[in-house]
């Protein structure tokens, strides 16, 4: 199998962004790792769901209207529109990529892979399009899957996090490559976990 090819020479805002040989186009490279081809790579990205915190034109969040006619702020925990978040969401469907991380080796090597046997298992990393967006306060619904990697359905929900950081990895010039977002694996909420 022919490997594809992922170089580029690219001038942009008057700076030449020309390559040499050893230089890869990370987004291209991201989108092959995460979508494959019809080439004969594999695709290794699974579904997600994004509920985005929506915002008002401040860029504050946009409380629910359970929220705004009750007398103590707090929000209703049978509303129907926030289920009992107090802020309205959207939700969008993106492919992305998760591992999961321990917390012995700090945020440098939370992005290398676990050996096999007792692993402590504290983080959970995600990784998404340069174009993805998220933003503090968005959360990431992980629907759960059949045996062939499709979400079943009826929708049934595996987990729901809230990541605690959003990092925007740059290179070649600032340009955004990718999203790494991590969350604590002990503050995911689980549909099926009973307390």
């Amino acid at each position: 199998m022919a490997r594809p090819n992922l170089f580029r020479n690219e001038v942009r805002g008057g700076r030449s962004y020309s390559t040499s040989s050893s230089e890869i186009d990370l987004r291209e490279h991201f989108d092959l790792f995460i979508y494959g081809n019809d080439k004969g790579v594999i695709a290794h990205g699974r579904p997600f769901i994004i509920r985005r915190l929506r915002r008002d034109s401040s860029g504050n969040p946009d409380y629910c209207t359970c929220t705004r006619v009750s007398q103590t702020i707090e929000p209703d925990p049978d509303c129907s529109y926030c289920q009992g978040e107090g802020y309205l969401y959207d939700a969008d469907w993106l492919i992305g990529y998760t591992m999961l991380g321990g917390a012995d080796s700090g945020l440098v090597a939370r992005q290398t892979w676990m050996p096999p046997g007792a692993v402590r298992i504290d983080y959970r990393i995600f990784f998404f399009r340069y174009d993805a967006d998220i933003k503090y306060g968005d959360k990431i619904v992980i629907p759960a899957l059949d045996i062939e990697g499709v979400p079943v359905q009826p929708l049934a929900v595996e987990a729901v996090h809230k990541p605690q950081t959003v990092a925007e990895m740059r290179s070649d010039g600032g340009r955004l490559e990718y999203y790494t977002l991590y969350s604590r694996e002990e503050d995911a909420v689980r549909t099926d976990v009973v307390t």
